[in-house]
């Protein structure tokens, strides 16, 4: 982020040019190639080696997920988990606060504007933060349902549907179709002429 300002890398008098020229580049290691690789050569997906664990099985991965506890679940919660960037990635959770804080100040406002009160409104208000968020997330995630099943749905239709380029035509059938055509009378033109 050379453009901050009080960014750790910006250093005053050195240009951004030179700043970014001096940067160290990542590169990630590479990959030892096989033995029986020549220049020019392509790379298989069989010849490279495999990039997980192939020792352990799917079921005994099944067997630790159950061993899990709340405990254990409680030790892999962050602080890093409840950032913006974090919540903002949560599918709906940007309608739900936005339906939530409209609620929020909807119900705060007109407690207020009509009690005159501002303890009332404020717990008017919050209360309104809640409800607005639940219906907020509750219509987003129904939402969301809906798209899914006719995403779905559509997919099926595409893979049932029948491919007529994939299927050869008979001689019978090009001959009855030539044979149609030939019967046809003709079109009108388009065109007239005086």
């Amino acid at each position: 982020m050379a453009w901050w300002p009080f960014s750790r890398n910006n250093k005053p008098g050195v240009p951004e040019q030179d700043q970014v020229a001096a940067a160290p580049v990542q590169q990630r290691p590479a990959e030892p190639l096989p033995t029986n690789y020549t220049p020019g050569q392509r790379l298989l997906l069989e010849d490279t080696r495999p990039r997980f664990d192939t020792q352990s099985s799917a079921s005994q991965q099944a067997v630790q997920r159950e061993r899990a506890t709340l405990a254990d679940a409680w030790k892999t919660v962050r602080w890093e988990d409840f950032s913006l960037e974090r919540m903002a990635g949560i599918p709906c959770f940007r309608d739900a606060g936005m339906a939530g804080f409209s609620a929020m100040v909807v119900a705060g406002s007109v407690t207020f504007l009509f009690h005159k009160n501002p303890v009332r409104a404020a717990n008017w208000g919050v209360g309104g933060l809640l409800l607005g968020s639940i219906v907020g997330w509750e219509q987003c995630r129904m939402q969301r349902r809906r798209s899914f099943q006719v995403a779905e749905m559509a997919r099926q239709t595409v893979a049932a549907k029948e491919a007529p380029m994939l299927r050869k035509p008979d001689n019978a059938q090009k001959a009855g179709a030539v044979s149609q055509a030939s019967e046809l009378p003709p079109k009108k033109p388009w065109y007239r002429f005086w």
